[in-house]
């Protein structure tokens, strides 16, 4: 009965995702014109409404697709996310649930309190499920085939850099093998396209195209992502300069995207602090903070728990997602894993305690009408962010003082 429960909630919400994400624009848009531009020899970055700001890799993405047109190739990129977002999850299951007797409903909570960051990615066509699952698919690899591991996990870092955080999981295990082999294929990966660059020629003449903006029309009306078309510089430098300029800024004057302090779709640790704290310290000064702080905590935690290396890569995963410069609904999907540890304990050891406190924090993330339960201002405004660092801490005090319980008692193979 369980398992017909957990399925009909996966197919209704699949269900749901996929006519959302079908009459929605969004950033599927942004990596389709950044495939253009690059198959036609064009600038990838360019300063414009739907901004590129992506490591230039990126525009790799759809290349695999780009052949089969938009919408194939729009419907395809979605079958992709939900199988990875499956097998992630059930990767997530197997390393930390394993057979207990609670998994069902672990798994169920979970999802309930992930459901939204699920939804956001889905409406906003963004690449954090892919990102999720590498992620997930590489720290399992760690051990056993830690080659593998650095590979799943250089890639991620390439198509986004939340998880460049990572690279600290082998340097404070001391795979230093692992940390070159990152590295090296981190590097290589962003600098394909420019590299690959050469090969293609400037066949494009127009000043401006378009895509179509969804697979359906709403109201009728199929609408238009108009994207800009510019010529590459020939210079490289000069070219290689604005290419990765952009990937920090979305605006000519150099007004960095992480430093409006008042935006609530932020809920970055580094926004909240830099607003809280407004002028009396620098915001490079908050991360440097920040960064320190996770650090050495995260470095203790690698020393004090060698084994449990799952948790531990959930945890360096996270703390990334709350320090990074942007930080937004689809980012919170990476709390998966650490909500499956938490909940596990706590209805394992059927603590009255740990279950109301794991549903407030779990509900301030998750929730979005828990934030209306607040009085309006800043507090009501950050309280996702501030409830991520809950959990996270939460999280952290829990595999250092219990440990990862599961690790003791899986099975042998």
């Amino acid at each position: 009965m369980a398992r017909w429960l957990v399925a009909g909630l996966g197919f209704a919400l699949t269900a749901v995702l996929f006519y959302r994400y079908l009459v929605h624009d969004g950033d599927f848009d942004v990596y389709w014109a950044a495939t253009f531009r690059f198959l036609h020899g064009l600038k990838v970055h360019i300063y414009e409404q739907n901004v590129f700001t992506y490591p230039t890799f990126a525009s790799f993405l759809l290349l695999p697709v780009y052949p089969l047109g938009y919408s194939v190739g729009k419907i395809l990129f979605f079958a992709v996310n939900v199988l990875i977002l499956v097998g992630a999850g059930r990767t997530c299951q197997r390393e930390i649930l394993f057979d207990s007797p609670v998994r069902t409903a672990v798994l169920v909570i979970a999802l309930l309190f992930c459901a939204r960051s699920m939804l956001a990615v889905f409406n906003n066509q963004q690449t954090d499920i892919l990102i999720f699952g590498l992620v997930i698919f590489g720290v399992a690899k760690f051990v056993r085939r830690p080659v593998a591991a650095a590979g799943l996990l250089a890639l991620a870092a390439a198509l986004k850099a939340n998880p460049l955080f990572m690279v600290l999981l082998p340097v404070f295990k001391r795979r230093w093998a692992m940390v070159a082999i990152f590295v090296s294929l981190t590097v290589g990966f962003i600098g394909a396209p420019d590299i690959a660059k050469y090969a293609v020629t400037d066949t494009w003449t127009g000043a401006e195209f378009t895509v179509p903006g969804s697979v359906l029309p709403k109201h009728d009306v199929v609408p238009q992502g108009r994207f800009k078309a510019q010529a590459r510089d020939q210079d490289v430098w000069a070219y290689l300069r604005e290419h990765y300029a952009m990937t920090l800024s979305v605006s000519p004057d150099a007004i960095r995207w992480w430093q409006d302090r008042g935006s609530k779709g932020n809920q970055s640790l580094y926004r909240i602090m830099a607003s809280w704290l407004g002028n009396a310290v620098s915001a490079n000064m908050v991360l440097l903070g920040l960064c320190t702080f996770f650090g050495l905590t995260l470095l203790a935690a690698t020393r004090r728990r060698k084994d449990s290396i799952f948790i531990l890569g959930m945890l360096f995963y996270t703390a990334f997602v709350l320090i990074g410069p942007q930080s937004s609904k689809p980012h919170f999907i990476a709390f998966f894993g650490l909500l499956l540890f938490c909940w596990q304990d706590a209805l394992l050891k059927r603590s009255g305690l740990k279950i109301v406190c794991l549903a407030v924090l779990s509900g301030l993330l998750g929730v979005k009408a828990a934030a209306s339960l607040l009085p309006s201002g800043p507090l009501a405004r950050d309280i996702v962010g501030l409830a991520g660092l809950a959990l996270w801490l939460y999280s952290y005090l829990l595999l250092m003082i219990s440990g990862h319980a599961r690790s003791v008692s899986r099975p042998k193979t």
